[in-house]
């Protein structure tokens, strides 16, 4: 009896021990759960999600109703794909390039019909965003919002998805017998970068889309969303036409979408118009020697974008000096930047390779007009022992400096109109660059309402500098530094990209994602950015608008002209052009058909 006594109590003390147990397990997890669920809930701020507004000014409950409702059509896409509404585990939208997505899923405004279509040029490439949102159990039936806060956090539960891949495939012509193979077709995963409070106005600080990373199985969990960049690029045998194909996002299950391109009746020029030149070319392009550079250079050149300064890089040894400035005329590009005060070798090396009007010589960099009289003198000098060279600078042709220098680039913020026109009727020849904030210049209106090229600029910023452009007569566009990194960028995408530093005086404030335009892949490879995709695609537009011009010759129809002035609705001028990009997308559409009908 004693024996069974005993027993039972040592049994009854293992019992509440192992109870408290699993009470102590029970309420950890119920506190991680309730920490987790606290942490989705909340924004970077310690914001909850649904007291903020979107990167438009929607408050949360008007961006998650917008969400849920187009979010309805694509229930229905689905489940023909044989996924009923109470299995979706993601959903896949699309959105143009001209909207930078940002990470939550909500403030996604683009469109669920399963369906995109893009239009191009034979040799142009078209790009479009695939954006893939986790759906929650609490969300699938969500078709409209109360004003009960409890009904719009649906998309803060957790919710993680895991995709295996996106695959693309070929796409047909609608008549058959050709296709664009999907070796012609990239798919970048975006990435995102982070920002601090800034001196000039942002649609958001935080989280900005920016790196385009190689595509490889990748997780998305609530509130987020994740953009997957696709790039077409056309090839120029293409026949003209309608081709389609399907997109298929792999996941829990899967999900096509529709991909329909419209191949244009005419072709853009085998070798490029114009090029975006750069200063700051970081050394990592530079130092395994001419052929490793040329290999990274590529996807820069792949985008219509070249250092000034890269052939002068490698002057000491004038056969390299001769490999990369050949390979650059290769590509379409057409200046290189001599540094400095040209030796005689040099100058008489590229003057007997027949080169003069392919380099200039720029020795300073926005001068104060106390200097004028030490930048008159050196120009002179140049003038002088390196007849036929041009000299050229950035700064503004301001009346009295009239003759100082052959070339100007001045930064289009700080542009006087009438200065430029004055200069380009003397025959000067006039350059823009992108620095966001040059010094020693008088500015007619906020820097901030002119295009930009910082990551925390609309996307729209990158690309209608080239419509500007083209309406002032400007020669080019460049941009301050391709890849101008701030400290810590080698330890990129382990780690966070590092914030820009703030700038002392003279280059006061903070000015994020400004000295880059690319980023440092792994094994020495150049990764993309969106700001790049929106340069090469500005500079299409441009070819659109020159090819316009030759076809019209000197008597185009009042809707050629119209477009060739570059109408009000897209851009009045450097502090007036339209935010929204369908109107630069519908003019480019318009421009499209009108270089079709004036076929040669």
């Amino acid at each position: 009896m004693n024996l069974v006594s005993n027993t039972l109590q040592v049994d009854r003390k293992w019992i509440r021990r192992f109870a408290f147990l699993i009470a102590l397990f029970a309420t950890f997890f119920a506190i991680r759960e309730n920490a987790m669920s606290s942490d989705l809930q909340i924004n970077g701020n310690g914001i909850s999600w649904l007291d903020t507004n979107d990167d438009w000014g929607r408050p949360w409950g008007d961006a998650a109703s917008s969400f849920y409702r187009r979010l309805e059509a694509h229930r229905e896409f689905v489940a023909a794909q044989g996924v009923p509404s109470d299995k979706m585990e993601f959903a896949v939208g699309t959105e143009i390039t001209l909207q930078k997505v940002f990470r939550p899923k909500i403030w996604f405004k683009g469109d669920f019909s399963g369906r995109v279509s893009i239009a191009a040029a034979k040799g142009e490439s078209e790009g479009f965003q695939l954006v893939v949102c986790p759906i929650a159990d609490a969300e699938r039936g969500i078709r409209y919002l109360s004003d009960e806060k409890s009904h719009g956090n649906g998309s803060l539960r957790e919710k993680t998805v895991h995709i295996d891949a996106v695959e693309m495939t070929a796409l047909i012509h609608e008549k058959g017998g050709y296709e664009i193979p999907q070796e012609r077709i990239e798919l970048h995963l975006v990435g995102y970068i982070p920002t601090l409070p800034a001196q000039y106005p942002v649609m958001h600080v935080g989280e900005w889309p920016d790196p385009l990373m190689p595509l490889t199985a990748f997780e998305v969990s609530n509130p987020n969303c994740q953009p997957v960049w696709v790039d077409v690029h056309v090839p120029r045998d293409a026949p003209a036409g309608n081709y389609s194909g399907t997109l298929a996002v792999r996941g829990p299950h899967d999900v096509r979408v529709d991909v329909h391109l419209s191949v244009l009746d005419f072709m853009l020029p085998e070798t490029p118009l114009s090029f975006t030149m750069g200063w700051s070319l970081h050394d990592r392009f530079t130092d395994d020697g001419v052929d490793q550079c040329i290999r990274k250079l590529g996807p820069l050149l792949d985008h219509r974008v070249a250092p000034w300064h890269v052939a002068d890089h490698f002057r000491k040894n004038l056969s390299d000096f001769d490999r990369i400035a050949e390979h650059l005329w290769s590509r379409g590009v057409k200046l290189q930047v001599l540094n400095g005060m040209p030796t005689p070798e040099i100058y008489e090396h590229i003057k007997s390779k027949g080169w003069l009007e392919r380099f200039m010589c720029i020795w300073g960099d926005e001068p104060h007009d106390r200097e004028y009289p030490e930048y008159r003198r050196r120009t002179d000098e140049i003038r002088k022992n390196c007849p036929g060279l041009t000299v050229a600078m950035t700064e503004d042709p301001r009346p009295d400096n009239v003759g100082l220098f052959d070339l100007w680039i001045p930064e289009p913020n700080s542009q006087n109109d009438v200065w430029i026109q004055n200069a380009l009727r003397r025959g000067d020849r006039v350059w823009w660059y992108l620095c966001q904030l040059p010094i020693h210049a008088e500015y007619p209106g906020p820097i901030h309402a002119s295009p930009g090229m910082i990551v925390d600029r609309p996307a729209i910023d990158h690309r209608i500098i080239y419509w500007l452009a083209f309406k002032q007569n400007i020669e080019g566009v460049a941009y301050w530094a391709i890849s101008s990194w701030p400290a810590g960028w080698e330890n990129w995408p382990e780690k966070a990209w590092p914030t820009n530093p703030l700038s002392k005086f003279p280059y006061s404030g903070q000015h994020n994602g400004n000295g880059f335009i690319c980023y440092p892949g792994k094994d020495g490879n150049t990764w993309p950015s969106i700001r790049l995709k929106c340069l090469r695609d500005g500079l299409e537009d441009h070819d659109y608008l020159t090819l316009l011009r030759n076809r019209c010759g000197n008597n185009p129809s009042p809707a050629a002209r119209r477009l060739l002035d570059v109408p009000p609705e897209v851009a009045m001028g450097l502090r007036y052009y339209n935010k929204d990009p369908q109107a630069l997308l519908q003019a480019r559409r318009r421009l499209a058909e009108l270089i079709v009908a004036n076929q040669e």
